[in-house]
């Protein structure tokens, strides 16, 4: 089973006081970057709007991805449906990009 990879900011190096998690997906170089933990907001706009992710902090993160070669992917897009084949079925009812490219496969 693939599983996304994490990597935590803690939340005393974040302006707001909350952490920031990057998932790194482990097919090709997509990663996701959210307040807190994913799901936990709709969005990092939800997240700067209720004062939970300062977009400076926001910035210097997708830069680093960025800088590594990677592409950051908007938590509210992965939720869309995946509709590609796979064998998702077996473990979500309703399979999305995130369960696709970060989670079980």
């Amino acid at each position: 089973m693939n599983e996304a990879r994490r990597i935590h900011v803690p939340a005393d190096a974040t302006v707001c006081g909350t952490r920031i998690v990057v998932c790194v997906s482990k097919f090709g170089s997509l990663a996701e970057v959210c307040a807190d933990n994913p799901g936990a907001f709709l969005s990092t706009d939800e997240a700067n709007e209720e004062g939970a992710l300062d977009l400076g902090d926001l910035a210097t993160v997708e830069q680093a991805l960025a800088d590594l070669g990677y592409v950051s992917v908007p938590e509210e897009l992965l939720e869309s449906d995946y509709e590609g084949p796979s064998a998702l079925e077996h473990f979500a009812a309703r399979p999305t990009l995130w369960t696709r490219f970060f989670g079980l496969w």
